[in-house]
């Protein structure tokens, strides 16, 4: 490769940069270049930018060439770093020489399956590559075969295809055996960096005359919500001399206003993450400190175009309508209600969109931190708690009526003054109720009165929790349409082994009741 010649650092930086480069090859890109391997992936990459910048100020074109040679092909690296012994020298043959990547070379060098479909040498050409926007649910590992072009249809349907042979690829070894490793499709309608996972408007994909059920189309009105299609089922990984044929047939391309984009399709490996390794991740991630919400409030409260008043915090999650497990938002939230990571981050394994559920706006998993004020109000409370009410200063309370008022079952004595004690007809239970259980009209009830039946039932007041719920029926004489009971002689208000249905009986006041 020639030695001199254009050195468009900013390019190759922004490729560092949204090329999609797993950690491993940054690091054995930095174990080439002499620099450390170690670190997170924004540190790898600053001192691979950090190299680019300072060859192409120094005008070195070889090191950049050669840099540039393992920043577009990976697989290169294994052969590179053996020429070179991780410090290659500009005077070396094989700094002079165009690097030939075998298949597999990268992978027997450093056996972690990148050889980028052992099928594409480098001799000068930049193979190209799908930069996908990154999503916390896989990681690519590597791409199988060519990006196959798929043309401009906007009348007609056309099919693009392509074959993937187990003994062509390494890598497919490793995915019959390990249920993380999946082989899906994914598609984009134009070949910049950080690309939507999108399929044209009518397609479908088929494996080896199969025809694949997936959504290709996401969420309606939200780009983005996309996913790839797994067809790792629908291959033959068993036979490593099968061609396992791979088709999308699609039409309609033409978007309105007369765009019509190029898609673009390619087979990768990817490494699934399960949901609950990211909840992980965020119970150790970012924290939204108690100290700073409190502040917060405190903020809010002095502001004078601000009436601060108490506020009720639902401790259930808006999505799932479950108690809160670990309590999420984003850092740009400016709300204090959470949801729950787990269903957050469910949903959007289904279909990405990274919208706040509460105020809509984004929260892309990067930015989601654990809430540790509403953290503490969980901690504090029992399962059965669902709200609490927040006082401007950060004090938060029960909400004792909600909770008393859910957990009985019944409205309390100041909530409802015409409460009734009601003997149901098998006799066999007390509980507060109303005339209209049994069919009686409300005003009958009311205006209306029934004969003394006896004297009253000291076992039988003991019974009921609130003495006082029995309604006065003293107050009229004869006008009710139907007798609400017949008296009894010394009826018996509960009679729990009783065979015979007891009629409901209501007693006038005694004794001050």
């Amino acid at each position: 490769m020639a030695s001199g010649g254009y050195m468009d650092a900013e390019a190759l930086i922004r490729y560092v940069k949204d090329g999609g480069h797993l950690n491993k090859t940054l690091s054995a890109i930095c174990v080439a270049e002499g620099v450390g391997k170690n670190g997170v992936k924004s540190e790898l990459q600053g001192r691979i930018i950090e190299k680019i910048r300072r060859y192409s100020t120094h005008n070195d074109a070889q090191k950049f060439e050669r840099l540039k040679n393992m920043i577009y092909n990976p697989q290169s690296i294994g052969q590179t770093s053996a020429n070179y012994g991780g410090m290659a020298s500009s005077s070396s043959p094989a700094a002079r020489s165009t690097p030939t990547a075998t298949p597999g070379a990268y992978l027997n060098n450093h056996g972690n399956g990148y050889n980028m479909g052992g099928a594409v040498a480098y001799r000068g050409y930049v193979p190209q590559k799908l930069a996908f926007k990154t999503s916390p649910f896989y990681e690519i590992e590597q791409q199988l075969g060519d990006t196959l072009q798929c043309e401009v249809m906007p009348n007609h349907r056309h099919t693009v295809k392509t074959t993937i042979k187990v003994q062509d690829h390494a890598i497919l070894h490793r995915v019959n055996k390990d249920p993380n490793l999946r082989v899906m499709v994914f598609c984009a309608a134009e070949d910049k960096p950080g690309q939507d996972i999108a399929f044209p408007h009518q397609s479908e994909v088929k494996v080896n005359g199969g025809d694949i059920k997936a959504n290709l189309r996401g969420l309606k009105s939200k780009p983005g919500s996309t996913r790839p299609v797994d067809i790792t089922k629908e291959l033959r990984l068993n036979l490593p001399a099968y061609g396992n044929l791979i088709e999308m047939t699609y039409a309609l391309t033409s978007k309105a206003g007369g765009a019509q984009p190029k898609f673009h399709l390619a087979i990768y490996v990817v490494k699934v993450v399960q949901v609950t390794e990211l909840v992980k991740v965020l119970k150790n991630g970012k924290r939204i400190t108690e100290k700073s919400v409190l502040e917060d409030m405190a903020s809010k409260a002095r502001d004078a175009d601000i009436v601060a008043t108490a506020s009720v915090l639902s401790l259930k999650c808006p999505l799932s309508t479950l108690k809160i497990d670990l309590p999420c938002r984003s850092v740009s939230c400016r709300h204090n209600q959470c949801f729950d990571a787990t269903s957050y981050l469910q949903l959007q394994e289904q279909g990405p969109t990274w919208l706040c559920p509460i105020c809509n706006n984004s929260a892309l998993f990067d930015t989601l931190a654990v809430d540790e004020y509403v953290k503490g109000i969980l901690k504090s409370t029992s399962r059965s708690v669902d709200q609490v009410t927040i006082q401007p200063d950060g004090r938060w309370e029960l909400n004792i009526k909600e909770n008393n008022s859910r957990n009985s079952g019944v409205a309390s004595a100041s909530d409802d003054d015409d409460d009734l004690v009601e003997i149901t007809k098998s006799g066999d239970s007390v509980k507060m109720g109303t005339p209209r259980a049994y069919g009686t009209p409300l005003g009958s009830v009311s205006n209306g009165s029934a004969p003394p039946s006896g004297p009253p039932n000291t076992s039988s007041s003991n019974s009921t929790k609130r003495s006082h719920a029995v309604i006065d029926l003293t107050s009229s004489g004869d006008e009710d349409d139907e007798p609400l009971a017949r008296p009894q002689p010394q009826p018996k208000r509960q009679q729990t082994n009783s065979h015979t249905p007891m009629p409901p009986v209501y007693r006038p006041p005694t004794n001050g009741y």
